[in-house]
């Protein structure tokens, strides 16, 4: 037996068990992964009384609504002022990080302030089916509700699926060329080779993109393999700051014409900074817009102190901010989201015919 043959029969083997053990992981992720790429347009249609709100008084400015969040929610380890109103008839949204006593609790919480009369009219945590599903179904998605365990388990399972490509790529490597360019279609001739032939050619074709979406997913999660990230975060002093958030979002655009403020990180300890996330106006690559550049301001004096144009930034800075942009699909519009809601649900049609492939070889 050549070497070329051992190995082959290695990765034949491998790639079975890996899809044994994993295949069902790899379709959750797969079917949650594409009911997300809508998400949050699901949630404004699901949830109307949230953006569809009655103006009856001048809005109530974002440094008073923040405090009103930060006295009613206590124990904070971070407070994000995470979307401005997106008009006259929405709400602003709060993300909460809690401080977890357990590392399988959920740490995610929000909640929706009325900007008229400054009530908290949605207030939840991430961990709940109700009332915001899709809320519920991304910590699903990234963590299986399971707090950092489950963060690092997610990892885990986006390096077995690219192990299982890379085995697939060896097993199938004398047929690539002919799938790829349809030269090897499906064959009918039975069952087990319908199944076959469509395995091979769903994996060939959607190689690229589901390395993609694993590669991305593991290095998003990576941290968690590091044990500094299982230490839970000691309970601090609540902290408030004193400087003026509308203030602060107002210098930032004037301090940079055309930036667009699109979240504000508030600290709640002390020592940190406020920091305005958004859009520069000089950023044309797609991959490195959003919240992907930021202005930071003293907490207490609101003075302004440093500039992160993501442009400019390290070549690591803007590697996290590509991986992030590239496995949410958020560039494009709604042509590249049903794009990855489609191509989202192969790994999981992969790991059906696998298995039946398995089953019927027993």
């Amino acid at each position: 037996m050549t070497w070329k043959s051992s190995v082959t029969k290695m990765a034949f083997k491998l790639h079975g068990w890996i899809g044994l053990l994993a295949g069902l992981f790899f379709l959750f992720y797969g079917i949650t992964g594409s009911m997300l790429m809508f998400r949050h347009q699901l949630d404004r249609y699901f949830n109307p009384e949230l953006h569809h709100l009655r103006p009856t008084a001048r809005p109530l400015s974002a440094d008073e609504l923040y405090r009103k969040v930060w006295k009613t929610h206590p124990n904070l380890r971070k407070l994000v002022l995470h979307d401005f109103p997106a008009d006259r008839y929405d709400c602003y949204e709060f993300m909460l990080y809690k401080r977890q006593s357990r590392l399988t609790d959920n740490y995610l919480y929000y909640a929706f302030v009325n900007p008229y009369t400054g009530q908290i009219i949605s207030k939840g945590s991430y961990g709940s089916v109700r009332p915001l599903f899709f809320r519920w179904l991304y910590t699903l998605h990234y963590s299986l509700q399971m707090g950092i365990p489950g963060m690092l388990f997610t990892g885990v399972v986006g390096l077995l699926m690219l192990l299982s490509l890379l085995t697939g790529t060896i097993i199938y490597r004398k047929h690539f060329w002919q799938a790829f360019t349809f030269k090897a279609g499906l064959n009918f001739k039975n069952r087990r080779t319908a199944i076959s032939s469509l395995h091979r050619i769903l994996g060939v074709w959607s190689i690229g993109f589901t390395a993609m979406l694993f590669f991305t997913g593991f290095w998003m999660l990576k941290e968690y393999f590091s044990p500094q990230e299982w230490q839970l975060p000691k309970h601090q002093p609540a902290y408030a700051v004193r400087a003026n958030i509308d203030s602060v979002v107002k210098k930032s655009w004037q301090l940079v014409p055309g930036f667009t403020p699109i979240a504000v990180n508030i600290p709640t300890v002390k020592c940190g900074d406020i920091v305005v996330k958004g859009l520069m106006p000089t950023t044309t690559f797609f991959l490195l817009k959003g919240k992907a550049s930021s202005l930071s301001f003293n907490a207490e004096t609101g003075q302004f102190n440093k500039l992160n144009d993501i442009d400019k930034a390290s070549f690591d800075q803007r590697f996290e901010t590509e991986v992030y942009n590239l496995h949410i699909g958020s560039f494009g519009g709604s042509f590249v989201r049903w794009f990855y809601v489609l191509l989202g649900l192969l790994p999981g049609v992969l790991s059906v015919t696998g298995a039946l492939l398995w089953m019927r070889r027993r």
